[in-house]
């Protein structure tokens, strides 16, 4: 127990209440000393209800639609809970990097970049919305509607929660928004060129820069801001075939994983001295759309859609690799579910959840250190699509 003694017995009502002040102050400090927060931290997961895939790979309108949706998700022990569901447009097209979620868990933004046609089989048809939402005493809620480019995709926020970047694959732009007071406010539109494909953007750890993917094009782009706007420096990377997913660690290594059929990979990338650079290419198994830096940052879980998407008989996987530097060594590897997407680590690293777009649910992994446990799923009412953490 601890003790707070003030100083005198006999104090007056504005002296007992100073010390005890001072005393709440104090016991908050060690409770987050020891990491005890005081609201709950959320991961989220951005829910498609109206995409299906065809036999050759299309997405197409499902036949059965049920509304899109974000998802609240704590975990308890380890364990995930599945909390608040707020309806709200979301896509599965692109890569699983369509929602962000604010470090103080109080907001979060998630991008739509598709919703259903007239019929079921029909193409989904592009879209660009954006929504805000607030979340307060564990309940989502939709504050602001607000539109980037067509098939809108990755959200990036900077550090300092005041600027927001908006990668559009089908428009072949990056949308830059101002926040004020937690809403969006349209400031500048970047052409990354025709058919360039901007799939994925983040923020790196100065704020200053960011990097687009440039799936069409197959490069890396480079935006620095000046002031009150971005320019994109003329000097790009070019990487792989088919660059797609992007994440990074909070000491500014990033990795890219490529879709190439006949050469799937991971590429791991760093800014230095002004210039992105390629620190190594690591093969790994088909369709390398999902994947996420463990909170340390020491592992990488790089997922395999492995055509799951297309054939029923299929499934995917997860493999989980140690980060050495710019090496990457394999160390488990798990079977999931279908058309696999987002990856939740929890806080402390020690639990994965994997998110099976067809299946409509998300596995559940532990890891020990030496292998993963599947220990179950989580069943989502429509398919899980994109997910985000705030740790």
């Amino acid at each position: 127990m601890i003790y707070f003694p003030c100083q005198h017995a006999k104090q007056s009502r504005k002296q007992k209440t100073r010390c005890l002040t001072s005393a709440a102050g104090a016991i908050l400090g060690v409770f987050l000393a020891h990491g005890v927060h005081a609201a709950d931290h959320w991961a989220i997961s951005a829910n498609d209800g109206h995409t299906t895939t065809s036999a050759t790979g299309k997405m197409v309108t499902a036949a059965t639609i049920v509304p899109d949706s974000l998802s609240l998700i704590r975990f308890e022990h380890g364990m995930p809970v599945l909390e608040k569901t707020l309806v709200l447009p979301t896509s599965v097209e692109g890569p699983p990097t369509t929602a962000w979620i604010a470090p103080t868990s109080n907001w979060a933004i998630i991008t739509a970049g598709s919703h259903a046609g007239s019929h079921a089989g029909d193409p989904v048809i592009e879209d660009d919305i954006v929504s805000v939402v607030s979340i307060d005493h564990a309940v989502p809620r939709l504050v602001q509607t607000i539109h980037a480019g067509l098939g809108a995709s990755q959200v990036s926020v900077s550090p300092d929660q005041k600027w927001v970047l908006i990668g559009n694959r089908k428009s072949g732009t990056v949308s830059v928004f101002a926040v004020a007071n937690r809403q969006l406010h349209p400031v500048q539109t970047l052409n990354m060129g025709a058919d360039s494909n901007p799939a994925s953007v983040l923020f790196l750890p100065d704020g200053q820069h960011a990097v687009v993917v440039l799936r069409g094009s197959h490069q890396l782009a480079l935006l620095h801001r000046v002031g009150d706007s971005f320019t994109i420096e003329e000097r790009r990377l070019d990487l792989g075939r088919s660059p797609n997913t992007m994440d990074i660690t909070k000491a500014g290594l990033l990795v890219i994983g490529d879709q190439d059929p006949a050469h799937p990979a991971v590429h791991l990338v760093r800014l230095e001295n002004g210039m992105l650079n390629l620190l190594g290419t690591i093969p790994v198994a088909p369709g390398p759309e999902p994947l996420r830096f463990s909170p340390d940052g020491r592992y990488l879980a790089v997922g395999a859609v492995n055509n799951s998407n297309r054939d029923a008989a299929r499934h995917g996987s997860l493999t989980l690799y140690r980060v050495d530097g710019s090496d990457l060594t394999p160390v488990a590897h798990e079977n999931v579910g279908r058309w696999p997407q987002g990856i939740i680590f929890s806080p402390d690293g020690r639990t994965l959840l994997v998110q099976n777009t067809t299946d409509k649910t998300m596995t559940v992994l532990k890891w020990d250190g030496i292998r993963l446990h599947p220990t179950g799923t989580l069943a989502m009412t429509s398919g899980p699509a994109a997910a985000a953490t705030s740790w």
